[in-house]
């Protein structure tokens, strides 16, 4: 099942036009409208209109976190303050991420997609221990499941045996949560006398950094159901870039979103597919502060063959752990 054909299946002459003409406006208006980008093409004497395709994405610098730092709060935004929905900090508090109302339901609508890629559809009845994520990330994955009729249970779950009780007493189908909890959850049935069997749960939902090949197949094997990844980043969107599909193979960017790239961690230089490398992303449809060709720190592989479920959007494989 696919949500959304036309993007989520686009061939690839369609993807390339799509991502050029994103590419185009994004550029010009950060240029135009902020200092940073404007400084940083001067810097290497290149202007707006030498970027024509997505291929010319490469002539175009790449950014780091130290960007973020050293723009904060305000310099990276394209639009005034006044415009910015929502403003998410990182731990550190010298970095700021600012979304418009435009941004935010582009992230709903991207979870959707990865919702109904995984099966979690209008049957479904889904908890998200408010542990596994921060509380914009919970919003936006419970605002993405009410809005293709999945049934959310919403609760503080401060334990074991509540987290537990509420899904025997809803039928809970699904849980997002970290392997941690889950984990817990699996060894207090253990030792209780019963099984991850006894629960209504059909799969599992989990962020994508904390949950590596080793840590997914012990999960499987103790509640003997699937589980998927769902995959972001603090700095352009905590949970959403992209996210796995029933036949769990590999992460499916939202390319129509985000364009990623791997290159060397060293050299900076482009890799060619199917090797591993730093994966950096572009926020092609961001409106308050867009990012150019930043640098996640995340190790990754980049599959670009269209994918058995019927997607032909590039898929992800996270190698290493920052």
């Amino acid at each position: 099942m696919i949500l959304n054909t036309g993007i989520e299946s686009m061939t690839e002459s369609e993807k390339v036009l799509l991502q050029s003409q994103q590419l185009q406006k994004l550029v010009e208006r950060a240029y135009e409208k902020t200092s940073f980008y404007q400084e940083r093409m001067q810097a290497i004497g290149l202007t707006p209109n030498e970027i024509q395709t997505i291929n010319d994405i490469s002539k175009l610098p790449l950014m780091t976190s130290k960007d973020l730092t050293n723009n904060y709060p305000f310099g990276l935004l394209t639009i005034p303050v006044s415009g910015i929905a929502r403003f998410q900090q990182r731990s550190d508090f010298n970095t700021a991420v600012g979304f418009t109302q435009q941004d935010i339901s582009h992230q709903v609508e991207m979870l959707c997609r990865t919702l109904v890629a995984c099966h979690i559809i209008t049957s479904s009845v889904i908890m998200i221990a408010p542990q596994s994520l921060d509380t914009d990330s919970i919003v936006a994955l419970q605002q993405a499941a009410e809005s293709i009729g999945i049934t959310v249970i919403s609760s503080p779950l401060p334990n074991v045996t509540s987290q537990i009780k509420t899904l025997l007493d809803f039928g809970v189908t699904t849980i997002f949560s970290t392997p941690d909890i889950l984990f817990q959850l699996a060894d207090f049935l253990k030792n209780a006398g019963f099984s991850t069997r006894d629960l209504p749960l059909m799969n599992i939902l989990c962020e994508a950094h904390h949950c590596s090949a080793t840590v997914r197949k012990s999960l499987e094997e103790q509640f003997q159901i699937p589980v998927y990844t769902i995959y972001g980043l603090a700095e352009l969107m905590n949970l959403g870039i992209a996210g796995e599909c029933h036949k769990q193979n590999w992460l499916h960017i939202h390319e129509d979103h985000f364009y990623p790239e791997i290159i060397d961690p060293h050299t900076g230089s482009i890799i060619s597919n199917n090797q591993p490398g730093e994966l950096v992303l572009t926020t092609l449809s961001r409106e308050a502060m867009p990012l150019i060709r930043y640098r996640t720190g995340d190790m990754a592989l980049l599959e670009h063959k269209p994918c058995t479920c019927g997607r032909t959007s590039a898929r992800l494989k996270l190698v290493t752990d920052k």
